[in-house]
């Protein structure tokens, strides 16, 4: 199923939630994590790639995925 793109204002929201929560939680927000969050709330990458460049950074090396 294919849902419309959100839209800036939509992204903005969710970018700042995410880094409030993480804020919440006494977590610092790394600099590739804002870089990356910026580049989603300004529409140059989905979601999904998003999502791709955090599990890039902290995947654990020979650890096999779980299957979608």
């Amino acid at each position: 199923m294919h849902h419309p793109a959100p839209s800036p204002e939509a992204r903005r929201r969710a970018v700042s939630s995410a880094t409030g929560s993480l804020r919440a939680e006494g977590l610092t927000p790394s600099a590739e994590y804002l870089t990356d969050a910026e580049e989603y709330a300004a529409g140059r990458i989905t979601a999904d790639e998003l999502v791709q460049r955090a599990e890039a950074r902290h995947r654990v090396p020979d650890v096999e995925r779980p299957a979608p």
